[in-house]
């Protein structure tokens, strides 16, 4: 048994929200929309879509969400094509849970999940982006990384290329944990200890979801910010 929360905003300095999000069980994701004017938005709504057909089902292993993720680059870069969309592609990220109980994150991109677990909050994903690189490589610390001028150049995304590649991992969650799928909008202006915090201190999954958007915007919001908030209450 699960509880969700989600929540998103166009921040304080963008004209629009190109951010989409799914939470509809067994699939929660973030989709962050880029390409500018109308074009991120219509990225990341044909991202959020086209996963919305696993929604309701039951996934027996990661094979259809692989094979989802692909359809939906697949329509992107078809969607691309037309004037005024050339470009555009969008980050796809989140987690799902399978048939047995476990959990499967995926990710395309630089949002993000995360697992809050017994007091600590680790980040699941991998950043698709030049400064990940740069980190994993020696060259950059992650506090230099956070604050790093290509910290927003991703490597990696849907709508650029055919072919796309997706990390997939499964995870094991219990009772009493809480995932948190979230867009740059909000990792960009809300260290960790601070998302702890204010995790910590709003035990609905949707106050958490509200709290976390007020927070990036009382940073700055200067990006879109949208989460989804997973509270595992019990695994049947």
């Amino acid at each position: 048994m699960i509880a969700v929360g989600q929540a998103t905003h166009r921040g304080h300095h963008r004209e629009q929200n190109e951010d989409s999000v799914l939470a509809a069980y067994p699939v929660f994701a973030v989709a962050d929309g880029m390409g500018g004017h109308a074009a991120g938005e219509i990225a990341s709504a044909i991202a959020v879509e086209t996963l919305g057909a696993l929604a309701g089902g039951v996934l027996t292993d990661t094979a259809a969400l692989i094979a989802t993720v692909q359809e939906a680059n697949r329509r992107i870069c078809e969607a691309s094509r037309h004037p005024g969309q050339r470009g555009m592609g969008t980050t796809l990220t989140g987690c799902a849970e399978l048939a047995d109980g476990s959990w499967a994150t995926f990710n395309v991109g630089d949002s993000r999940v995360l697992l809050i677990h017994e007091g600590e909050v680790r980040q699941i994903t991998t950043d698709h982006s030049e400064v990940q690189d740069m980190v994993t490589l020696g060259i950059l610390a992650p506090d230099e990384a956070a604050v790093h001028p290509m910290r927003h150049i991703v490597t990696r995304s849907l709508g650029g290329r055919t072919e796309v590649a997706i990390d997939v991992e499964r995870i094991e969650v219990g009772a009493g944990d809480r995932l948190l799928v979230c867009s740059d909008g909000l990792t960009d202006e809300v260290p960790p200890d601070e998302l702890y915090w204010v995790l910590e201190s709003a035990r609905d999954p949707q106050d958490a979801a509200d709290a976390l958007v007020q927070a990036a915007l009382g940073a700055g919001g200067h990006d879109n910010v949208t989460v989804v908030v997973i509270d595992i209450l019990s695994q049947d």
